[in-house]
């Protein structure tokens, strides 16, 4: 049985790919007190202890917010991290698989979904540091891959921790009435994290490399909320939960959405994602 490493098993994405894959696997779950990623003395230790065939790592600071506020403990996580666990993949032969993220394209000003190849300029700290973790991550492991997520969302769940991502925060503005803000001036993919979880087993026999790794999405954020409200049916009127926010991103359009062209051909179509929306209509045929 393949042993995979899992790093931030207790985050979102975590605990759903143990959930879903725990009887497949031989699982690594290791707690911060036995491996410490940011000490490299620490991952030595630990892989020379259990050698493990393939890395998940889904371990970071994700808050853009705190990484802003916090840049040093950004780099340490965000950075450091990630390149001690390629360097010790890479010495004991582990696939290694990390979990970048879409805001790398956040200062792109280019139209239209967005490639792996293009030039990016990330203008935040947290875009900064997972482009920066990106390059040493393959300076460190050629076979290494990066995958470039999305924004997610799941259904609230008694087994996880509640999150506040794009369909729980639908649920309670709808239960309490209050109006939720969504920007015309921006353009992403929003992946119900389902599709995210069952695709990635199939992450493990890509070639080394940078990929996107989500829903595609062509309209603008407030166009997308939209589209769910009504998809929910809700007897509310649209403009008592969405309200269009016109003066976010004022120096260029934000487009982060991705396209998934060069994936889908590296797993010779075995990874594939619904686009936002047909995303929303699966998730809403199971969890209505």
């Amino acid at each position: 049985m393949t042993t995979i490493l899992v790093t931030g098993a207790s985050g979102f994405v975590g605990r759903r790919f143990v959930k879903r894959w725990g009887n497949d696997y031989h699982l690594l779950l290791p707690s911060h007190s036995e491996l410490n990623i940011c000490s490299e003395a620490s991952v030595s230790a630990y892989f020379h202890t259990h050698r493990p065939d393939v890395v998940l790592h889904l371990a970071a600071l994700s808050n853009t917010g705190y990484c802003e506020q916090h840049p040093d403990e950004s780099f340490k996580v965000n950075v450091l991290g990630t390149q001690h666990l390629a360097e010790n993949a890479a010495k004991c032969a582990a696939k290694f698989i990390f979990f970048s993220s879409d805001q790398i394209y956040n200062g792109n000003w280019e139209e239209g979904p967005l490639s792996e190849d293009m030039p990016v300029a990330p203008e935040n700290h947290y875009g900064k540091h997972k482009l920066e973790a990106e390059q040493r991550m393959m300076q460190a492991n050629a076979e290494a891959v990066a995958l470039r997520a999305t924004w997610m969302y799941d259904a609230d769940n008694p087994e996880f921790p509640p999150h506040a991502d794009f369909a729980t925060n639908f649920a309670r503005a709808i239960a309490e009435g209050t109006p939720l803000r969504f920007a015309t001036r921006e353009y992403r993919g929003i992946t119900w994290v389902a599709e995210v979880v069952e695709n990635l087993p199939h992450t493990f026999s890509l070639p080394g490399g940078v990929y996107n790794f989500g829903a595609e999405n062509h309209l603008n954020t407030y166009q997308t909320a939209c589209r769910y409200f009504k998809m929910l049916q809700c007897r509310l009127p649209l403009s008592e939960i969405v309200l269009a926010d016109t003066e976010r991103f004022p120096e260029h359009i934000r487009n982060i959405s991705i396209s998934n062209q060069k994936i889908t051909q590296a797993s010779a179509g075995a990874i594939r994602f619904n686009d936002t929306l047909k995303g929303f209509k699966r998730f809403l045929e199971v969890h209505r």
